[in-house]
């Protein structure tokens, strides 16, 4: 359990660092460029499966671009997989209307609805695990802060993810205590989860409490200050990154490319 908890805030802390190849383009245009991406994504009609998969073109694109293995964003993004299934179980019972045959097997609308739905979910992982590995995730907390987006949602978003590492590192405390003691029992009784979740809770509450003190003592007044020394200013090529991702991706909604070619290369 402690090896577990230590990958886990390894895994965390890769978060704050971004990319060391990545190209001067500022964080903002990033993540208006991700956002637009989201948006005609998820608008695509849920039986264009077809189209949809053209969409896994984008963060494969951006991951190249500041040089990130894709395998691992890939293999990161199927965690949510069960989830997006459980959601879209029940398309399958509820549209059979049938839509195409591969032989002898009738490939239902619900079916295509199901895979839609995995396939949306997946790629909208993989699009914001790009680019939390891209720019790291305070810059992103503060770029949004710079977007305009209210403070009181920036500084939830940051804190959250900062008081996940006090929550871990409690745990990993209580771990390696228990482990001390436990003359290398590796299995827990059922009994000891309550003390170390009641211990867990009582721990937390506590160190949150003297992170908050620390934090009022130095002037905070519920905004997480702006990195201004450190932020890149908005050039024109921050424009032509945002539009030619958004002309593209509305291109790819409006016109159907998969399609058209299908029906070219039918029509041959």
């Amino acid at each position: 359990m402690s090896n577990r908890l230590q990958h886990l805030l390894t895994q965390l802390s890769a978060l704050d660092r971004a990319a060391p190849d990545s190209p001067t383009i500022d964080p903002r245009a990033r993540i208006v460029a991700t956002v637009v991406y989201l948006i005609v994504m998820l608008s695509v009609p849920i039986v264009r499966l077809s189209e949809l998969l053209l969409y896994a073109l984008f963060p494969i694109i951006c991951a190249a671009d500041v040089r990130i293995e894709y395998r691992p964003i890939l293999r990161q993004s199927l965690v949510i997989v069960p989830f997006a299934a459980l959601v879209g179980l029940f398309n399958i019972f509820y549209e059979r209307e049938a839509v195409f045959a591969i032989g002898s097997v009738v490939i239902t609308r619900g079916w295509l609805g199901f895979c839609s739905i995995i396939v949306r979910a997946m790629l909208s992982v993989q699009a914001l695990l790009v680019l939390v590995r891209t720019e790291g995730y305070e810059a992103i907390c503060n770029s949004l802060q710079r977007l305009g987006v209210p403070a009181a949602l920036t500084t939830q978003m940051a804190m959250l993810y900062r008081y996940m590492f006090v929550l871990i590192e409690q745990l990993l405390s209580l771990s390696r205590a228990r482990s001390a003691r436990s003359f290398g029992r590796r299995a827990m009784p059922v009994s000891d989860w309550g003390a170390i979740v009641g211990q867990l809770t009582v721990r937390t509450f506590d160190r949150a409490e003297r992170i908050s003190q620390a934090m009022l003592s130095r002037g905070f007044d519920g905004r997480m200050p702006a990195l201004h020394a450190s932020a890149r200013g908005w050039q024109w090529r921050d424009t032509i990154y945002v539009a030619a991702w958004s002309a593209s991706l509305v291109a790819c909604r409006v016109l159907y490319p998969v399609e058209r070619f299908a029906r070219f290369f039918n029509s041959l």
